[in-house]
């Protein structure tokens, strides 16, 4: 199916692209410590920052009454430490962390922007921060980029200086690269009714599968719905060869629930933030067989996670391994290695946003092998900020553990047709 665009079309889906808040990071496991069986050896041999110091804003949630993502802050400050220690810091310089946290909320992001203005910052890092538009609205005037690991607000998606390591469209994407790849020629996507995931999902869906050549059916269902089972009939009558979920984790096993309670034997793929802190124990089977989709590659045998593992317990002082510490460590170690892969040794403003435009392609990281680069080209038709079209699928456990972790040919899924 060739889906075509004309200027007002392209414009509503950009819209609806610049509004996603879907932050999904990977699920990595109950947050046990990395200690027990990192090998610290692959931290390889010691190449110490030995220049001036260079401030590299970082900013955060933080703690509030209702999250606690302190870990991202620790997982960005260990992996700074470890590229101080072993990887010559940045260009040669020792990175000095300076954190913020937002709070969730506007005045404390601008207050974020204005404290690394003040600090003379030479850049603003974060993994998936709460608020980003105000204090981007802040530092790139000021000729300050910013760096993030995820986010896809119209100001990070839009703005000049701002560059985004991860795919914030894989949510959508991957799901569709998956159907192509097993032949999928009808598809079901299953979403929580609200503004952030319904929307998007909408007007993302079509276009994505579409490329993917296959139909897609976008239900949008009320969150507390109790019995999803009516809505899935009428995808089941339909002949729906596979069914996308996403939303929270009690959308998601009420979703699963009522697929399995049909019989349903279509293949199910599910946004990674579908497993809760149950591990799928109200869903019969759990995530059996359940294809997840998550943005970094959390497997322990992989060589990027070995690495990660080693990060945390050398310098992580007792972090857990959780998507925020995965967060903050792919936001910092992103900028380190893109910055180094420049070969340039200008830490100035102006000189890292250069760097980071002439950066060759450049392992990810936790990212399996994929590469990122930021000069553009990721997924232009959407938006130049974006650096990877990054994102992987893999097998669940009974308990949502994750294993085998793939990632599917993207090539075409992001284009805008005309």
């Amino acid at each position: 199916m060739r889906i075509l665009f004309a200027r007002r079309g392209r414009a509503a889906v950009l819209a609806a692209l610049l509004a996603v808040a879907l932050t999904a990071t990977a699920c990595a496991g109950d947050g046990g410590e990395a200690t027990s069986t990192a090998d610290l050896s692959l931290l390889g041999p010691a190449k110490a920052a030995t220049g001036t110091p260079v401030k590299i804003g970082w900013v955060s949630t933080g703690k509030t009454q209702a999250v606690d993502t302190t870990d991202e802050i620790r997982g960005a400050q260990a992996a700074a430490a470890y590229a101080n220690e072993h990887l010559g810091g940045l260009g040669g310089h020792p990175i000095q962390v300076v954190v913020c946290e937002d709070r969730s909320t506007p005045a404390e992001a601008q207050d974020c922007g204005n404290q690394f203005v003040t600090e003379r910052v030479s850049a603003v890092a974060g993994g998936s921060p709460g608020q980003t538009d105000p204090w981007i609205q802040i530092v790139t005037p000021a000729g300050i980029p910013a760096v993030l690991n995820f986010a896809s607000t119209q100001i990070v998606l839009r703005t000049p200086n701002v560059f985004v390591w991860g795919n914030p469209l894989g949510a959508f994407g991957t799901p569709a690269a998956y159907a192509r790849e097993h032949g999928v020629h009808k598809a079901t996507v299953l979403v929580i009714d609200v503004p952030a995931a319904s929307g998007p999902a909408r007007q993302l869906s079509p276009l994505f599968f579409g490329n993917a050549g296959s139909s897609v059916n976008v239900i949008a269902i009320p969150p507390g719905t109790p019995d999803l089972t009516p809505q899935i009939q009428t995808a089941q009558n339909e002949q729906s060869g596979m069914y996308h979920v996403l939303g929270d984790p009690t959308f998601c096993s009420g979703a699963i629930k009522a697929i399995r309670t049909l019989g349903i034997t279509a293949p199910i793929t599910a946004l990674d933030r579908c497993i809760g802190s149950d591990g799928g124990a109200s869903i019969p089977g759990g995530f059996s067989d359940v294809q997840i989709i998550a943005q970094s590659n959390a497997d322990p045998n992989d060589p990027e996670f070995k690495l990660f593992s080693a990060v945390i317990a050398q310098y992580g002082g007792g972090l857990g391994v959780d998507a925020n510490s995965i967060s903050g460590y792919q936001g910092m170690l992103g900028l380190v290695r893109a910055f180094n892969a420049s070969g340039s040794t200008d830490t100035a403003p102006a000189g890292i946003s250069a760097a980071l435009k002439a950066m060759p392609p450049t392992p990810y990281p936790l990212g399996g092998g994929a590469t990122f680069q930021c000069n553009g080209q990721a997924i232009r038709a959407i938006s130049p900020n974006i650096c990877s079209t990054v994102g992987f699928v893999a097998d669940a456990a009974e308990d949502g553990a994750l294993s085998n972790f793939r990632k599917p040919d993207a090539t075409g899924i992001y284009e805008l047709k005309r």
